[in-house]
């Protein structure tokens, strides 16, 4: 098919769809880009240092990765906004230390043709692909890089990684044994760079008010059965102490957010591949195991365990309920301690959240588990001249942030507290950094008092969980992430030796790309029925089958022909 009659298709395929979600109302993108800024502030590498220069690029094979544009050179680009609370000096998204550095070290001025809405908007970049209205180079999801290579709108960046790579990005990319590239990479070419980074941080972690643990005088939970008891008296022994019944335990949204870490309680596991007894991929979501969970969900609604109104509330209403004192027991990330908990503390006086391992339904472990560690990709338009921008862009985050010119103030949180790391527009990170290599470098600085092992970022940690534990709130945050007990970083840890990753590391199959939004919405819609009542917990039996007709046993074929090729 010609790459015009593709564009067209897939305009007229994606508008389609972009108009039919719409319709449905909301999303709840807002919670996924807090994740990247919050996950990333507590991320960092142990990178080769190297020297910046700033010279003229050559056009033979000895390129200098940090080469100055002379004269300048315009790159367009497209990216959701940040809040402007997330600004200072006057900083904007379009002006800013990172953009500012991009011109003056590398000559090159970042334009953005648009800015998504900070709450989250899923359609804009879907138009601009489908309307072949694209920058020169920006990010994408998983998805959209499969519809861009189709549609033969962006270029092969396979000699541009070679040749301009520094060897700190080079090194960092070969971590993870070079999977995350060989996602990026079709017939042989790789068409992306892929945002490197560990998986370990995806882990669900269960959240739970130990504030109203303490007054109703409960233990921590070891097992789901104490976590359910816990879940029942947050309902009915008024928790808040405000009279009336209206709190409730295990939150979740109309999208069944926040339920990963309650399954993965029941060994099922949604969203990823895992084996079965004879060595083949499975999809979690169809797994014996998956209607067990759904059974319990069930049996809690119908108790009043849940929110009677989950099936109409997104992430975002879940959030206030949260900043309204009315939920107990949150399944999520690591960095929710950031947000939404840190602005329900300051409305809440006396509220505290601690983070604890999820616990397990019967006498096996519970076990995370985690999907592909690669969420972004970063591709040229066809045609850009210059594509290397995005690998001298990923350098140089690289260099200022931890190599030898790094100065965590200036590039990475200011002395305000300012998060200047969610301003470059291209990143990447160390698989390990978070956890085990910074929680342990900094809890052995903190039991040490010795920081002379730490590298800026953990330097930067290290101040703020003492000055937490000399008693300042505002750190509150950061100890509850990265602290060296009663933190997020610290079960983390505990999960290091058990996480289960989904066995599936390639890009989107063919028919995943055409059919996983059908699965998507069947699934939604047929969990959400079980849960309410509204079916009956064997409708589980019949979603299987449609799922396998509808396009999952084909997808199940060619995610096991990607698997048995590894072996």
């Amino acid at each position: 098919m010609a790459k015009k009659n593709r564009v067209t298709l897939l305009a007229a395929s994606l508008l389609t769809t972009s108009l039919m979600l719409s319709a449905c109302g909301g999303n709840n993108n807002a919670g996924n880009e807090a994740s990247q800024s919050a996950d990333s502030e507590a991320t960092s590498t142990n990178t080769t240092n190297t020297n910046t220069t700033a010279t003229n690029t050559s056009a033979d094979d000895k390129v200098d990765p940090f080469g100055k544009y002379d004269p300048p050179i315009t790159v367009h680009s497209v990216r959701m906004a940040l809040p402007d609370d997330r600004f200072e000096n006057g900083d904007t998204n379009e002006n800013n230390v990172w953009t500012r550095e991009y011109e003056s070290a590398l000559g090159i001025k970042l334009v953005y043709d648009w800015l998504g809405d900070p709450s989250g908007d899923s359609n804009k970049m879907d138009i601009s692909i489908a309307s072949n209205d694209i920058p020169d180079a920006f990010g994408v999801n998983t998805k959209q890089m499969n519809q861009l290579v189709e549609g033969e709108q962006i270029q092969d960046l396979t000699e541009v990684w070679e040749k301009y790579a520094s060897p700190a990005l080079k090194e960092l990319g070969n971590q993870d044994g070079g999977l995350a590239l060989k996602a990026a990479t079709f017939d042989g070419k790789l068409m992306a760079i892929p945002k490197f980074g560990g998986n370990i941080t995806s882990a669900d972690i269960l959240w739970i008010r130990t504030d109203w643990l303490d007054k109703l005088g409960l233990q921590p939970p070891k097992t789901m059965d104490e976590l359910l008891k816990i879940s029942e008296a947050f309902i009915t022994k008024d928790p808040d102490g405000n009279g009336k019944n209206d709190t409730f335990g295990l939150a979740i949204s109309k999208e069944l957010s926040g339920l990963t870490g309650f399954y993965n309680g029941f060994h099922a596991y949604p969203g990823i591949w895992v084996k079965d007894d004879s060595g083949k991929l499975v999809n979690g979501n169809i797994a014996p195991e998956m209607k067990t969970a759904l059974g319990k969900l069930q049996e809690l609604y119908k108790a009043g365990y849940l929110d009677k109104e989950f099936a109409v509330k997104d992430g975002g209403k879940v959030i206030e309920s949260i900043s309204q004192n009315k939920v107990g027991i949150y399944f999520g990330a690591n960095w929710y301690s950031y947000w939404p908990f840190n602005d329900a503390r300051k409305q809440n006086p006396g509220m505290e959240w601690k983070p604890f391992p999820i616990v397990s339904a019967d006498d096996k472990p519970a076990v995370p588990g985690v999907g592909f560690p690669v969420y972004e990709y970063y591709v040229a338009k066809d045609g850009f001249e210059h594509p290397e921008v995005i690998v001298k862009m990923l350098n140089l985050w690289l260099e200022r942030a931890y190599g030898e010119t790094a100065d965590w103030a200036k590039y990475s949180v200011s002395a305000k507290g300012t998060e200047l790391f969610q301003y470059p527009i291209f990143q990447v990170f160390a698989p390990n950094k978070d956890v085990p290599d910074n929680y342990l470098a900094v809890k052995e600085a903190v039991d040490s008092k010795d920081t002379s092992k730490l590298n800026p970022e953990q330097k930067s940690l290290f101040e703020k969980i003492t000055a937490f534990l000399n008693g300042d709130q505002e750190q509150w945050a950061t100890y509850r992430q990265a602290g060296p007990t009663e933190s997020s970083f610290e079960v983390l840890a505990g999960y290091k030796d058990t996480l289960l990753t989904t066995g599936y590391l390639g890009a989107n199959t063919p028919t995943m790309v055409e059919k996983q939004g059908v699965l998507d919405k069947l699934q939604n819609e047929t969990f959400t029925k079980i849960i309410m009542g509204a079916a009956p917990v064997d409708e589980f039996d019949k979603f299987v089958e449609q799922w396998k007709k509808l396009g999952g046993d084909q997808i199940t074929t060619e995610v096991n022909e990607w698997f048995s090729k590894q072996q």
